[in-house]
């Protein structure tokens, strides 16, 4: 079944200033699951596309975006949590290893998607400028990257494209722009001095999954020539808050997401058992390695047990502490020549 139109509601842009932390760390649960130590920087939130599984629908109580117009605010916040880190980070390092800030801006909103009206991109790319050891990354399903050539200092940066098969996308993510066009994209910020990323988040079931998902490993490297341009890639099995499913159902729109059975997770969100997200890790795991052996790819919000049983735990198993949030710093240390 695919995604209805866009709520009109979405497009509106509004106002508002921001009164809580613009700065918040990823709220991974941790206990059970591996956190990736990602910071989350919040200038505005909501979407103008729409993605039948996106969270934004049942996390707001209204379906517009909000811009913070209070930006002077998030840039203090910022210079003042970059004080503590570095505090924190020189107390607690045993090495010569220099403390690294992964932080970027597409949790609560896409983060190109109102790029060439409001330019956030690229302000907050100029924040974190006079910091050598920050890589913020862009995260988005939109192609526009109108402004990103006036970054400073793009290696820096990491554009991270949500990737997903082309039945996904037709099927469930009304308004966004087609792979092959963030493909395109992609090429291009390579092209003009930008890392890039590519997630598969949510991988989804349907008949006929693995070969697709498989065919949309091999677009990334028709189109990434240079794979050192690849800063990361991640994939997370569909997850989500029981209270979407109830949604969903009343706009008639629960298939084919919840057609199979889901459980309920350690963190309280409904996801596709063990076995079958095993299944996909495996899959496209090995489709990487086809393309790039070493390729940095990990997994979002999952068990040391499963990336042991889907065969990907020797990627971390290096690092005693932390092991993804380790593996990701380290990713971060090469690409800004720490």
């Amino acid at each position: 079944m695919n995604a209805k139109a866009i709520n009109p509601q979405r497009r509106e842009i509004k106002t508002a200033a921001h009164k809580g932390d613009f700065w918040k760390p990823c709220p991974g649960t941790s206990d059970d699951y591996l956190c990736c130590g990602y910071q989350i920087l919040t200038p505005m939130t909501g979407c103008g596309m729409y993605c039948c599984y996106c969270v934004l629908q049942v996390y707001f109580d209204h379906q517009h975006q909000t811009f913070f117009e209070n930006f002077d605010d998030l840039e203090n916040e910022v210079h003042r949590k970059m004080g503590e880190y570095e505090t924190a980070g020189a107390a607690a390092s045993h090495s010569s290893r220099r403390h690294v800030v992964r932080i970027g801006t597409g949790e609560f909103s896409d983060s190109l998607f109102q790029e060439t009206k409001l330019g956030l991109s690229k302000k907050v790319a100029a924040i974190f400028d006079r910091y050598d050891n920050v890589l913020v990354e862009f995260k988005t399903k939109s192609t526009d990257i109108s402004t990103l050539n006036q970054i400073k200092t793009p290696k820096k940066a990491v554009i991270g494209f949500s990737v997903n098969t082309e039945t996904v996308v037709s099927r469930l993510e009304k308004g966004t722009a087609p792979i092959i066009e963030r493909l395109k994209a992609a090429r291009r910020c390579a092209d003009m001095g930008f890392n890039v990323a590519f997630h598969f988040d949510p991988v989804v079931w349907y008949n006929g999954w693995e070969e697709e998902y498989c065919q949309a490993v091999s677009m990334i490297y028709d189109h990434i020539g240079d794979v050192r341009k690849i800063a990361w890639c991640s994939m997370g099995g569909f997850r989500c808050m029981p209270s979407l499913k109830g949604e969903l159902r009343r706009l008639g729109m629960d298939l084919p997401l919840f057609a199979g059975e889901m459980i309920l997770g350690a963190d309280g969100k409904l996801r596709y058992p063990r076995p079958l997200r095993v299944d996909f890790y495996r899959a496209i795991d090995s489709q990487f390695k086809k393309h790039q052996p070493g390729a940095p790819l990990y997994l979002c919000m999952e068990s040391r047990e499963v990336w042991e049983e889907c065969g990907m735990y020797g990627r971390i198993a290096g690092y005693e502490i932390d092991p993804l949030t380790s593996f990701l710093d380290d990713r971060a240390r090469i690409i800004l020549s720490l």
